[in-house]
Formats: structure tokens, sequence, C-alpha cells
């Protein structure tokens, strides 16, 4: 299996404030790798913060948006393993 990039995908970006099931879903991979957050499909300030620590530790833009470049990280970490 191959490594995406973030140019190859096609991902609404997600931030403080936003809820839904793109959320949940981001929650739940979040919480698959060790960022512990409560799925509930609200991106509030605790997953915020846990976005931001995911950013600084992968060198991406610390920014609290997750974009298609924060989930390629997340989905290379799968392929990693």
């Amino acid at each position: 299996m191959s490594k995406y990039t973030a140019e190859e995908m096609v991902f609404q970006p997600l931030q403080l404030g936003d809820e839904g099931s793109m959320v949940l879903i981001v929650q739940k991979t979040l919480n698959s790798i060790g960022y512990e957050v409560v799925a509930n499909g609200i991106f509030d300030t605790i997953m915020d913060a846990k976005v931001r620590k995911f950013q600084t530790e992968r060198d991406l833009v610390v920014d609290g948006i997750v974009g298609a470049r924060m989930m390629v990280e997340i989905d290379n970490i799968f392929l990693e393993t």
C-alpha cells in the first residue's frame, strides 16, 4: 500500500466549533492513535488541544485545523505499523 499526499486527498477542513460525522470519524481516529478525545462529533477545546499536540509532534503547521495534510499524516501512521 502506498502513501498518499495531501494534494491527492479531498478533505473538508475541520476546526473548533464544527460538528458532525466527519468530526466523529476524526475523533475515533485520534483515539486509535493515542490522542484521547471524547468521541461525540463536536470539535471542542479539548479536541483542539489534541489536534495542536499532534501537529506539533508531527512537525505540521500548528493551527488546530484538521486538513488534508493532517489526515495524510494520520493515514501514514497506520501504514507504518
